[in-house]
């Protein structure tokens, strides 16, 4: 994406901090749409309301029993279901059912022996496919930031794959290897010019998808909200800013030992002059605004899972038993992992939002984006770096900026976006991401590149003239 030269705005006064109220927006719902190519006719419209649960339960409810009687009804493929033996082909068919009905593909099941479009043994697939596939599916598909739903389940000592594709949240056209595919009974075909048009016609009043950056990085990537701690209530909004730096391959293999996780505890931690122990000022100011009434708790180890690879730490407002909040509440999350057999540090810095229905206040949720890049590069990457590779000067690497839910396929509906003017057509805003611009962060000059960044969401949200309230830096 070509950078866009930013017009900054100084900050005059510290801008109010609190929620607003939700308004009543109106819904632009995707037309449904009818086409032919040949003597098959293709209906463009929503996955059919099938009845086995496989079809729309939960993905962590799906377990092997629901698998197991699904497969022993021995369904043929159809528009909706199909079988394969392993990943190679899934892609295909996977962006064939994006663009008509939607569908269930599972992984690792043969092909009968009498009957290939019934499903055989069960073959299953190795551990690493499901990361496969996901890249897989990066590198052929267009745009290449969606992805659907992969569930492994383990059926009778096979691990299967269950890929669910829903058409209402998957942006069409969706191109496979530059073709645009559809899904008739039991086969994928190329469709015609006439079915392409009215694929395109249905993206223009479809909801805003537009994502930037790597799709990995994306916090509404089904993480967040099958993560223990937050599946009883994932949060409205998350703001994320991710960086990955390489490592040297030729030294020994990194481990994140407990004195590079203080390190990095003591360097979020920071200074303050609230008396809140173990939160930054600038963190502890975020979480007043949220909720002036509860004091945020400091930076600890998050105990759900973590070993010589991974870390995350977590501060913020306290979970409830239940896992909801009674009040609006701000968590923040600092996740670091090494990656690629130890080559590649990534860090995420996250900040969670649980608005209880009111909207997320414009200068709230920007300065919210300045404060997780802030983070990031002023604190968790030179720790971790000195950490890992004995020194913090090191120029940063390329730094990303998501916004999204904290539910995957939901729409951010939590952000207040009245100061961002007045929108060019319908449909609505899921998530947004950019960018940062290296040459602004080079020179420290994290508040306009942020801006900078914003506008560029802004824009692909469909906000052509978007005014942004100034930063407190």
């Amino acid at each position: 994406m070509p950078a866009r030269q930013p017009a900054i705005r100084k900050p005059t006064s510290q801008p109010s901090l609190q929620l607003s109220h939700p308004k009543r927006n109106g819904e632009v719902k995707a037309a449904e749409s009818a086409c032919g190519r040949g003597h098959a006719s293709v209906i463009l419209r929503g996955m059919p309301n099938l009845a086995h649960p496989l079809f729309s339960a939960p993905a962590e409810t799906i377990d092997a029993d629901m698998v197991q009687g699904f497969l022993s009804l021995e369904l043929e493929e159809s528009f909706t279901i199909d079988y394969k033996r392993n990943i190679e082909a899934a892609t295909d068919t996977i962006a064939a059912m994006a663009n008509t009905h939607g569908g269930v593909v599972l992984i690792g099941v043969d092909a009968h022996p009498k009957d290939k479009h019934l499903p055989g043994d069960l073959i299953g697939v190795k551990p690493m496919d499901k990361d496969r596939l996901v890249s897989k599916m990066a590198t052929t598909l267009d745009p290449p930031w969606w992805t659907p739903d992969v569930t492994p389940v383990t059926v009778d000592g096979k691990l299967l794959l269950v890929v669910r594709v829903d058409p209402d949240g998957a942006p069409r056209p969706l191109l496979h290897q530059g073709a645009v595919r559809v899904r008739l009974d039991g086969r994928n075909e190329i469709a015609d010019r006439r079915l392409v048009q009215v694929l395109f016609q249905q993206a223009a009043e479809a909801p805003v998808l537009n994502y930037a950056s790597d799709p990995r990085f994306a916090p509404d990537n089904g993480g967040i909200e099958n993560r223990d701690a937050y599946r009883g209530a994932p949060p409205d909004l998350v703001i994320r800013a991710a960086a990955s730096r390489p490592l040297r391959p030729d030294a020994v293999r990194p481990r994140l030992h407990g004195a590079t996780v203080a390190a990095l505890i003591k360097a979020l931690g920071g200074s303050n002059t609230h008396g809140w122990q173990g939160v930054s000022q600038r963190m502890a100011s975020l979480a007043q605004r949220v909720d002036p009434q509860e004091i945020p708790l400091g930076w600890a180890i998050d105990p759900e899972r973590g070993h010589a690879g991974f870390v995350r730490l977590e501060a913020g407002h306290t979970l409830r038993h239940d896992l909801r909040f009674r009040d609006p509440a701000l968590r923040m999350e600092c996740t670091a992992s090494i990656t690629g057999a130890g080559t590649s540090l990534e860090v995420f810095f996250d900040l969670l939002f649980w608005s209880k229905g009111q909207l997320v206040a414009g200068d709230l949720w920007v300065q919210a984006c300045y404060e997780a890049v802030h983070s990031l590069v002023h604190d968790a990457l030179p720790s971790l770096t000195e950490g890992l590779l004995g020194t913090a000067a090191l120029p940063s690497p390329p730094i990303e900026l998501h916004i999204a839910p904290g539910k995957q396929h939901a729409p951010l509906s939590a952000l207040n976006l009245d100061s961002l003017g007045q929108r060019t057509g319908g449909g609505d805003v899921r998530r947004g991401s950019d960018f940062l611009r290296e040459d602004l962060v080079a020179i420290g000059d994290l508040s306009g590149t942020v801006m900078d960044a914003l506008r560029n969401i802004a824009l692909d949200w469909r906000y052509l003239h978007p005014t942004l309230p100034p930063l407190a830096v």
